[in-house]
C-alpha cells in the first residue's frame, strides 16, 4: 500500500436477510478500488424493528455469505451495544479504535432524511459518502455533504420483497446466496 490511511467503505443496515443488492455493492467498492475493506454494520434490535429477525440469525446469514472475502468484514459494534445505534457514534467510537479513513455507505434515497439523523453535524464533517444511485438533486451543494462516489446497483432485491416471498412461500432464489436462503428454510425466518 503506498502511503495513506486505508480506505474502510462503512454499510450499515438491519440485513433482515442480507441480499444480492447488498453483495453487489460490496463487489463493486472492492472491485472498482473505491475503498480498501467493506465493513457491514448490522444495527442492533430496534424497539420499532418488528419484522426484525433476532441479530444472531441476521449475523449468521452475513457469516455464511462472508467467509469467502477477506475485504468485507462483519463489525458487530452496533449490534453488541444495548442502547440505540446512531451512525455518528459507531463513526465515532470506530475512529477511536482504528486510524482508517471512513466513509458512510448509503442509499440516495435516504438523503432527504440525513439533515434529521444524529449530529448530522458531525457525520458531515468526519465523513464522505458512497451514495448507491444518484440522487435527484445535488447533495453537495443542498446539504454540505462530501461524495466519494456513486455505485450503481443493478440489482434491485429488496429484504421487504424478501420477507414477503418467504411468508407467501414463493422462491427467494436468485435474491439471496444459496447459503442464505437454506438457512432461512431451516430456520422457518419470516414464515409467519
Amino acid at each position: 500500500m503506498g502511503g495513506g490511511n486505508m480506505k474502510v467503505a462503512l454499510f450499515g443496515g438491519s440485513f433482515n436477510p442480507i441480499h444480492n443488492g447488498h453483495l453487489e455493492i460490496c463487489n463493486e467498492i472492492i472491485s472498482e478500488n473505491i475503498a480498501d475493506e467493506v465493513w457491514i454494520v448490522p444495527c442492533g434490535n430496534h424497539a420499532f424493528g418488528k419484522d426484525l429477525a433476532p441479530a444472531d440469525h441476521r449475523i449468521k446469514m452475513i457469516d455464511l455469505v462472508l467467509k469467502e472475502n477477506g475485504k468485507v468484514k462483519l463489525i458487530d459494534i452496533e449490534v453488541k451495544s444495548p442502547e440505540k445505534s446512531y451512525t455518528s457514534q459507531t463513526i465515532e467510537k470506530l475512529k477511536k479504535q482504528f486510524p482508517h479513513d471512513f466513509y458512510l455507505v448509503i442509499g440516495a434515497d435516504n438523503l432527504k432524511d440525513l439533515t434529521k439523523w444524529h449530529n448530522f453535524e458531525y457525520l458531515k464533517n468526519n465523513v464522505a459518502y458512497l451514495l448507491i444511485n444518484r440522487p435527484e438533486f445535488n447533495a453537495e451543494n443542498e446539504l454540505g455533504i462530501k461524495i466519494s462516489s456513486f455505485l450503481k446497483l443493478e440489482n434491485n432485491a429488496s429484504s421487504t420483497e424478501i420477507r414477503e416471498n418467504v411468508r407467501k412461500k414463493i422462491s427467494i432464489k436468485g435474491l439471496v446466496p444459496e447459503e442464505v436462503e437454506s438457512y432461512i428454510i431451516k430456520r422457518r425466518l419470516y414464515a409467519q
